[in-house]
């Protein structure tokens, strides 16, 4: 998408790359002119969170907390020939410049790999392609669930170097479009520049490919909100041929921004138009913006027909707190297996249907690998599995229950042998419910709640109560055993009530945030020991906030003067510290 790479001779000495990269169906000649759709900033704030826990995830990764394992990204390749079968470009050519692409495309533990066999289609019209009048008859040979290759001798007459869109609505647009000479130039980065867009990256230079357009303050201080909104990539004036040197890749432009400065671009990011020659880099937070991008829209889907990687899987909580899970592999195409249940990179199993008891409460990662005898492909499904202690010691379990869908919610207490202590529901009218359990020491209770609708406790209500349905389950000192409001038709909850040593009461004081995201506070909730201290960083590594906790009070922490977006805590509690991340909204 970045340049086409015959370059012209005028005068013999301006040179001008022409491509065209589309985000809609809109074309433009000569320097790229990805089209931001008109939606595009209403989809991504309404995934927002989706983006900023993947965000999170990709941090996780790069801080080896998480497993670093590459997720397979499908793509089918099309080449399009003349009429006798005869084309330019080889399917060895096209797998190089993916190898090359792959090899950017590992920071953000992506790789394309390619599905099943080449389409080769023979076809004057689509061999020297037209986007206005050939659009669709291409687009006719996609692949569903797959991102859509295509090689063509030449597009728009030779003015276009390759082109893809933003995610849409429909698989119509799961497409990359690429001149073969574009692909086969050995300086070109055109096709990772695709990719980029794919991914959902923006232009260096921004939303606008008009000169004098880029909103972007050279002192930062509007990163996150203009230009490629991207605070670790310098504004960009749109840079291109004409004042980036294709000799030592200078920028020799004088452009200042709104504020008077002058512009100090980055001329060798991937994202820009700068000339071929100079692009060889991403940023960090390009890296896991592909990786986010990837995983909130395309990943959700993309997959290869005949070798796809999938499992379902069911878990027991026990009340020696641990959790059973039995994996049911339903992967297509596999003859061997390779799991690792943890996400700690290393293998556990080469069984198809493993068993895994899990000791520690936590949260992971599981990465399946699996192999066709010819070829291997990986899927990570980020934190998947999770579970919280079931150790608690206190005499009284409290429950409150806000309820709005009335004669949908019942619930039952029960001891270790199964017999029903308590119960309640269904419910006849939205209201607030409090009740108290009595518990004798050295047992264990479930505390199971259902839905007949099977959304949980879904709705809100702004006129009785304030607020959302929930449930939430505490200690006897306030201590949160439990709180939902997203669980189906049913879930189960443990409560081992058991006297523990000091360091038992300290391996099992685990700390979560409440509410999360939020948009004016959060409280630091923990089960048995309060904690001691805590940080709060921004998603740069920023210090924002810390604290010294005294008391209850100081664990409710106002984030009303936050900018939007996610944070990170961490929090101290004698020897331990616990890393957790919450969404400013």
């Amino acid at each position: 998408m970045i340049k086409k790479n015959d370059i012209l001779l005028i005068f013999q000495t301006f040179f001008m790359f022409f491509c065209l990269s589309l985000a809609s169906q809109e074309i433009h000649t000569g320097y790229c002119g990805t089209e931001v759709p008109d939606n595009f900033f209403e989809t991504e704030n309404n995934n927002k969170e989706n983006f900023e826990y993947y965000l999170a995830e990709y941090y996780s990764k790069i801080q080896s907390k998480s497993s670093t394992a590459i997720t397979n990204v499908p793509a089918k390749i099309h080449i399009i020939t003349d009429t006798n079968g005869a084309t330019n470009i080889t399917e060895s050519q096209i797998l190089d410049e993916i190898n090359e692409a792959n090899t950017f495309l590992a920071n953000s533990f992506l790789e394309i790999t390619v599905c099943e066999d080449t389409n080769y289609i023979a076809n004057n019209n689509l061999y020297d392609f037209d986007i206005s009048d050939d659009q669709g008859e291409l687009y006719a040979n996609n692949q569903p669930n797959i991102m859509n290759l295509y090689f063509v001798e030449s597009i728009n007459q030779g003015n276009v170097a390759g082109y893809t869109y933003f995610p849409q609505n429909s698989q119509y647009y799961d497409v990359i479009v690429m001149d073969n000479q574009a692909t086969t130039n050995s300086i070109s980065s055109t096709l990772i520049h695709e990719f980029g867009h794919h991914f959902v990256l923006l232009h260096t230079h921004g939303t606008s490919n008009e000169p004098g357009s880029t909103d972007e303050y050279v002192n930062g201080i509007n990163c996150a909100t203009a230009g490629d909104r991207f605070c670790d990539t310098p504004a960009d004036p749109l840079i291109n041929g004409s004042n980036v040197s294709y000799v030592n890749c200078m920028y020799t432009g004088n452009a200042t921004d709104a504020l008077g400065q002058i512009y100090e671009p980055d001329t060798s990011n991937i994202m820009s138009y700068s000339p071929d020659v100079c692009t060889d880099f991403f940023s960090q937070e390009q890296y896991a913006m592909m990786y986010a991008g990837y995983h909130v829209f395309r990943g959700t889907y993309y997959k290869c027909p005949s070798f796809n990687v999938d499992f379902d899987y069911e878990k027991t909580l026990n009340c020696d707190n641990s959790m059973t899970v039995d994996f049911t592999d339903s992967s297509v195409g596999a003859i061997s297996w390779e799991w690792d249940v943890n996400g700690d990179d290393i293998i556990d199993y080469t069984t198809q249907n493993p068993t895994h008891i899990f000791n520690q409460p936590n949260t992971y990662d599981v990465a399946l690998t699996i192999s066709n005898g010819e070829s291997d492909i990986t899927k990570v499904f980020p934190q998947i599995l999770n579970y919280n202690s079931t150790d608690f010691e206190t005499s009284v379990v409290n429950l409150k229950l806000f309820v709005v869908d009335i004669n949908e919610n019942t619930w039952e207490f029960k001891n270790s042998v199964g017999d029903v202590l308590y119960s309640g529901g269904p419910y006849s009218e939205t209201n607030e419910y409090n009740y108290e359990f009595d518990i004798s020491d050295g047992d264990c209770y479930s505390f199971i709640i259902y839905d007949s609708a099977g959304n949980g406790l879904a709705n809100t209500s702004w006129t009785v109560g304030g607020g959302s349905e929930f449930y939430e389950l505490t200690t006897e000192n306030g201590s949160i055993i439990q709180f939902n409001n997203d669980f189906g038709f049913e879930e189960l909850t443990l409560i081992n009530n058991q006297s523990m040593s000091l360091n038992e009461i300290n391996f099992n004081n685990q700390v979560d945030l409440y509410p999360n995201p939020s948009d004016d506070y959060i409280k630091i909730r923990y089960q048995n020991i309060l904690p001691n201290s805590y940080k709060i960083f921004d998603l740069n590594g920023r210090l924002i906030n810390s604290k010294i906790i005294n008391n209850e009070d100081d664990l409710e922490i106002n984030v009303g003067s936050f900018e939007r977006g996610l944070y990170f805590i961490s929090i101290s509690s004698g020897e331990n510290t616990d890393n957790l991340k919450f969404l400013v909204k």
